[in-house]
């Protein structure tokens, strides 16, 4: 009876081990897929900035026009609440047509800011950001401790920079301002370690397999705010 019982225990432990190989397979599979749309998502924002960014006429009348950054603002909102709120991030083809027609208004959003910077300087900051999330997804990935636990905190410190933000636009001084985007800086690190987390998913809690539009949605949108905080602390205005 006793040997029974240990070949039974043995046959559970393999069965247990066969269900964790096959997780951690689909939870590769799941990062992989993540971080292949973000790839493209940050090449066709690249592409975006640098086709506006070439074309002075464009510049000009989004300098003309700066009050349009206000409407595609709106749009990305209204893509984001319908791939989140409205659960179309699981649909296919409709999640990835979505998602690429909010990037595309996202990286519109983005060159209104930085048509009023220097070219070299915006690329130099962009390098800067890059380097960046690297050293943040690394630390994400290998660090024991359990940032997905922090969601709570994470929002109440956007919701008081929202509002810290609103006082700057009556107050103006550049030494608020720095400050800040410094605070943004510090507050879009910790959101890109929380999300990475939460896409790699071995803490706490995680994205389910099946949102990874979510997921690469998430990242995204925090690499785009580190990198537009950065260029506000470090990028050279023209002229």
């Amino acid at each position: 009876m006793s040997e029974m019982k240990e070949d039974m225990i043995e046959l559970m432990d393999e069965d247990r081990d066969d269900e964790k190989m096959i997780q951690a397979k689909l939870r590769l599979g799941f990062i992989r897929k993540v971080y292949g749309i973000i790839f493209f998502q940050l090449l066709i924002t690249t592409g975006v900035i640098y086709f506006v960014m070439s074309s002075p006429a464009i510049m000009t009348y989004m300098i003309t026009y700066y009050w349009l950054s206000i409407f595609t603002s709106i749009i990305t909102i209204i893509f984001m609440i319908m791939l989140i709120c409205c659960k179309i991030s699981n649909v296919v083809p409709a999640n990835y047509i979505i998602l690429i027609l909010l990037t595309i208004f996202e990286a519109i959003t983005v060159s209104f800011t930085t048509i009023y910077f220097d070219p070299i300087s915006v690329l130099t900051c962009a390098g800067l950001t890059m380097l960046i999330v690297f050293g943040l997804t690394m630390y994400a990935c290998f660090t024991k401790t359990d940032v997905t636990l922090m969601g709570g905190f994470l929002l109440s410190c956007s919701i008081l920079l929202f509002f810290l933000g609103i006082i700057g636009i009556f107050f103006q001084s550049y030494f608020y301002m720095m400050f800040l985007n410094c605070c943004g800086v510090l507050l879009g690190s910790v959101y890109l370690i929380y999300d990475t987390q939460l896409v790699v998913g071995n803490k706490t809690n995680l994205i389910k397999l099946d949102d990874y539009i979510l997921g690469a949605l998430l990242i995204y949108l925090d690499i785009i705010i580190l990198f537009l905080r950065i260029l506000r602390l470090f990028g050279k205005k023209k002229k």
